[in-house]
């Protein structure tokens, strides 16, 4: 991958994060806005993890696809692994690939979060942290999502 390319995948990353930052931070506090605690059971970390998820996946995958297609860097790398390739006939599908993708991000996360808190009796923090700790999550989940899907819009699918 050459200079440009790394550069452009950089700065959509950068863009995304901030996007994410802002956007989903602005969300949960209007969610939450009259709460003094939010809930961090099982069940609400999953259910914050989905939609959170879902949401990424699908607001960057129309996003990067449009991205991809505007800069002429569609199927220009090549690639011999059939995980990826599979990844990228499916991300020619937007709506589906966000719905795989961010149910299978949702569960993996839930998995690794819920008994952590479980485990250290945290069920329910103050808004703010809440607040801090969803909008970092979404910068970072939502840079990496960004570079995971113009990633696979530059890869050969192999047709």
């Amino acid at each position: 991958m050459n200079g440009e390319l790394k550069g452009y995948l950089k700065m959509e990353t950068i863009v995304a994060a901030a996007f994410n930052f802002f956007i989903n931070g602005m969300i949960a506090a209007l969610i939450y806005h009259k709460a003094d605690y939010v809930a961090t059971d099982v069940i609400s970390i999953a259910i914050d993890l989905i939609c959170t998820c879902l949401f990424i996946f699908l607001i960057t995958a129309f996003f990067c696809r449009a991205s991809v297609k505007r800069t002429k860097t569609e199927g220009i790398l090549p690639t011999n692994s059939r995980i990826v390739r599979f990844l990228s006939k499916l991300f020619r599908l937007p709506v589906l690939f966000s719905i795989v993708m961010g149910l299978a991000a949702a569960i993996i996360l839930s998995i690794l979060i819920a008994p952590l808190f479980a485990l250290f009796k945290i069920y329910a923090i103050p808004f703010g942290a809440y607040i801090a700790l969803k909008s970092v999550f979404a910068s970072l989940f939502g840079g990496g999502v960004t570079l995971l899907e113009l990633y696979l819009g530059m890869c050969k699918t192999g047709e």
